[in-house]
């Protein structure tokens, strides 16, 4: 049998587990080869990046798109960043009188598949706060307004983007007028909290904002 360099038995590397509890370093093994993990006291510091160059790749209508040179955690360091920038997006969950949540099922082309969504959309313009563009995107795709409660924010993707979606509940709806842009189709439709959740367990519903959207929500939602 060749026995890999590096390589610690089981028993050993738990003894010497314990004997580095009290060190900086402790060990482990993984297919037979020793690693070492830092300890508490050997924690790396982070901190922001500086750009130091940037090179101008797309403008579009939704996404401006960027490589940047950056400075790494203040030492002389430098790496890429790839960064799609966008100007944020709102995304509500809109709940009828009787406790339905209103979802949308449209085709989204760059998934190649058909989604069923809550009603979202991006802040189309400079100073549109998202109260209004949320206000906005539930009346043109849902067909109703509503009162706004707001459920914080997240970042969709922040390894290369700096897109952030806010999230809202809205309530008390009223009738309104549905207008989509000219190249959006889609069907509203109604469901209970409960189909919701069983259709996210189900991998039936695959759109990250509304999973994201209905877990800030579930204290609003009858019968959660």
């Amino acid at each position: 049998m060749t026995v890999p360099r590096g390589y610690v038995p089981a028993a050993s590397a738990a003894r010497e587990n314990r004997r580095a509890e009290k060190g900086a370093l402790q060990y482990d093994v993984y297919c037979g080869r020793r690693l070492f993990l830092q300890g508490e006291n050997k924690k790396m510091s982070i901190s922001s990046e500086k750009m130091i160059e940037r090179k101008e790749i797309m403008d579009g209508n939704i996404l401006h798109v960027t490589v940047d040179t950056v400075r790494i955690n203040g030492t002389d360091r430098t790496s890429t960043r790839e960064v799609v920038w966008h100007k944020g997006a709102c995304a509500i969950m809109p709940v009828t009188e009787d406790g339905k949540i209103i979802l949308v099922r449209q085709y989204r082309y760059a998934a190649g598949t058909v989604m069923l969504e809550i009603p979202a959309g991006k802040i189309d313009r400079d100073g549109e706060s998202p109260d209004c563009c949320a206000a906005r995107e539930l009346e043109e795709e849902a067909g109703v307004t509503g009162e706004l409660i707001s459920l914080g924010y997240s970042y969709t993707s922040p390894g290369f983007c700096n897109e952030k979606i806010y999230f809202y509940l809205a309530r008390n709806l009223k009738k309104g007028m549905q207008h989509l842009d000219e190249d959006e189709f889609m069907n509203i439709e109604y469901y209970t909290p409960q189909e919701v959740e069983a259709m996210i367990d189900a991998d039936e519903i695959i759109d990250a904002k509304t999973i994201a959207c209905f877990q800030k929500a579930r204290k609003y939602l009858p019968g959660l």
